[in-house]
């Protein structure tokens, strides 16, 4: 049975009132220039890592919950990254990839930044 014009009238003004909160946020987004991708983390730790020795608990302590888990070739991964943008243009980008052996200490790693 189709709908009266009233009623559908009705639904589309509902379904514009849920979306408007979330068409703001992503304008005023826009209108600003900044939009943070990832999750922010400090770099100072870096420098304290070394293979074979530095434990998947101290990589936790220094950086927190990775943003990113996986495998490769077998061995546990874990990545950082965080990319900040300013009107549209990359201002800060820091990415950092760790790999661990089967005893839980750091295999390899790589820090990249910008």
């Amino acid at each position: 049975m189709p709908l009266a014009l009233s009623e559908l009238s009705r639904l589309a003004s509902e379904i514009f009132l849920s979306s408007l909160p979330i068409a703001l946020m992503v304008g005023l987004l826009v209108l600003s220039g900044c939009l943070p991708m990832g999750r922010d983390f400090v770099t100072t730790p870096v420098r304290n890592i070394e293979n074979n020795v530095t434990t998947q608990r101290e990589i936790f302590s220094y950086f927190g919950e990775p943003i990113r888990k996986g495998l490769e070739n077998g061995y546990e991964t874990w990545t950082y990254s965080y990319q900040y943008y300013e009107l549209a243009q990359l201002r800060d980008s820091k990415e950092l990839y760790v790999v661990f052996n089967k005893d839980s200490t750091v295999r390899s790693y790589s820090f990249s930044a910008k």
